[in-house]
C-alpha cells in the first residue's frame, strides 16, 4: 500500500509539474563546450541570488497547494534543487558569454538589489493580497497610502523601463486562476501600475527606485530581461527531466 501510494503521488507531482508548463517530456540538453571558469561563474551568480532557496520554497509552496505535502514531496524537492545549478550552468551557455555573466553577477550584487530580493517575500505578498481583494470586489489595502509625487513618477519611469506591462503579459494564466475570467484580469491589470507605486513605496526609497531604473538600462539587463521566458521555459523543461528520471530510478 506505501508503495502504491508513493507513485501516485509522485506521478501527481510530475502531473501538476507538465501541466503548469504546458509542454512535453524534453530531451537531454548537450552543452560539452563549457568552461570550468564559465560553471563557476554561474554557480556564483545562482548562490548571490539565492537561486536554491528561491526554487526550494516556491516548489514547497506549489506543491502544498496542491495538497502534496510530506516526506516524499520533500525527496523530490531536495533532487530538484541539488541537480538544477549544473542544469542551469547548461541553460545560461545557450544565451549569455563568460563576460555577460560576470556583469550579472556585479549587477545582482549590487545593494539595491540585495535590497529587493530581502523585500520580495514582503511585498509579493502584498501583491497577492491585492489580486484577492480585487477578486472579492472589496477595497485594496492599500487604497489608503499617499504616494509623494516625486516617488511615484519615478516608479512609473522604472515600471516602463522595465517592461512591466510585457511581464504582465505572461503572467495572465496566473491572474485567470485567481481572478477567474478574461475581464477580470483585464481590470485589475489596469489597475497594476498605481499598486505597484503603493506598494513599493511601503519598501523602497525613491533613491532606491533611481538605482533600480538606471540598472534596468544596462545592457546586460535588457538582454537578460528578452531572454528571461526562454530561460523560464528551459527551467522548466529541465525540472521535468530531473522528476521523470528521478520516477524511473525509484520504479
Amino acid at each position: 500500500m506505501k508503495t502504491f501510494m508513493k507513485q501516485l503521488l509522485l506521478l501527481a507531482m510530475i502531473f501538476v509539474t507538465i501541466n503548469a508548463t504546458g509542454s512535453n517530456v524534453p530531451q537531454q540538453q548537450q552543452n560539452s563546450g563549457i568552461t570550468q571558469e564559465y560553471r563557476t561563474a554561474v554557480r556564483s551568480l545562482l548562490n548571490v541570488t539565492g537561486f536554491g532557496n528561491t526554487m526550494r520554497d516556491n516548489l514547497t509552496a506549489t506543491y502544498a497547494q496542491m495538497g502534496l505535502q510530506g516526506q516524499y514531496v520533500d525527496d523530490i524537492v531536495n533532487e530538484l534543487v541539488e541537480k538544477m545549478p549544473e542544469k542551469m550552468v547548461d541553460i545560461y551557455a545557450k544565451y549569455f558569454t563568460l563576460d555577460e555573466i560576470k556583469q550579472l553577477m556585479e549587477v545582482n550584487s549590487n545593494e539595491v538589489q540585495v535590497k529587493v530580493r530581502s523585500m520580495q517575500a514582503q511585498y509579493t505578498k502584498d501583491l497577492m493580497q491585492e489580486g484577492q481583494y480585487y477578486a472579492l470586489g472589496k477595497e485594496s489595502p492599500s487604497a489608503g497610502i499617499v504616494v509623494p509625487e516625486d516617488f511615484d513618477k519615478a516608479m512609473r519611469e522604472f515600471l516602463e523601463v522595465s517592461d512591466f506591462s510585457k511581464q504582465m503579459e505572461k503572467l495572465q494564466s496566473i491572474f485567470l486562476q485567481n481572478l477567474g475570467s478574461q475581464s477580470s484580469v483585464g481590470g485589475f491589470n489596469d489597475m497594476l501600475p498605481d499598486i505597484m507605486v503603493r506598494v513599493y513605496s511601503k519598501y523602497f526609497t525613491i533613491a532606491d527606485i533611481k538605482q533600480l531604473t538606471d540598472l534596468a538600462k544596462m545592457p546586460i539587463m535588457k538582454k537578460f530581461s528578452e531572454k528571461t521566458p526562454a530561460i523560464t521555459q528551459d527551467t522548466m523543461s529541465v525540472t521535468q527531466e530531473i522528476m521523470m528520471d528521478y520516477f524511473k530510478d525509484l520504479f
